[in-house]
């Protein structure tokens, strides 16, 4: 019993593994796969940082409605752009008895937080946003407001325009935009 079988000889041809030039032309294809990979990552990063910038002010600027509309108070929201940085200050007329934490972007925490991504104010740097949710300037009639971010490069067309829209009606969207200079949104 035990060896009916006969021993096996291993011989090269059965050995298992790979060679040296199968690890060498997987490494080489590996390569050629991430020298392409990496800079649309990096163009996608910087997409993501300019979104995400947009959509922050979005944000707030929706916070600023909901509590105008649920405190029955207006609340004035002031944008600063240009340079490499932008800020925005949103201030209630009155705060309520209960403790609410009222959001802000100062300069300094802009460019730490959305590093080389400036944004512009096309129109309406200072509005009021009333109870009924309605967008006014400083004269009482009612106004829009257009913020772009972008990246702060020499071809920022690269990585694209954020557009951030409020309406008269107090309707606030967030898109793609043409340039740093247009208020009109792409339909992709």
């Amino acid at each position: 019993m035990g060896g009916e079988g006969g021993e096996r000889d291993l011989s090269l041809t059965d050995a298992i593994g790979f060679t040296l030039i199968e690890l060498m032309i997987t490494i080489a294809v590996l390569a050629i796969i991430l020298a392409v990979a990496i800079p649309d990552v990096s163009i996608w990063m910087v997409r993501a940082r300019i979104q995400a910038a947009a959509g922050n002010l979005q944000q707030n600027i929706n916070w600023a409605k909901g509590y105008a509309i649920r405190s029955g108070y207006p609340v004035t929201v002031s944008i600063q752009g240009g340079g490499n940085a932008c800020a925005w200050t949103i201030t209630p007329q009155t705060i309520s008895t209960t403790l609410q934490s009222v959001p802000q972007m100062t300069s300094t925490q802009y460019a730490s937080e959305y590093e080389n991504t400036p944004c512009t104010v096309l129109s309406g740097a200072a509005f009021n946003v009333t109870p009924t949710g309605m967008v006014y300037d400083t004269n009482n009639a009612v106004t829009s407001a257009a913020i772009v971010f972008q990246a702060a490069s020499q071809q920022p067309a690269t990585y694209g325009y954020w557009l951030v829209q409020v309406s008269g009606a107090g309707d606030v969207r967030s898109c793609a935009t043409a340039s740093a200079t247009s208020t009109v949104c792409n339909l992709q």
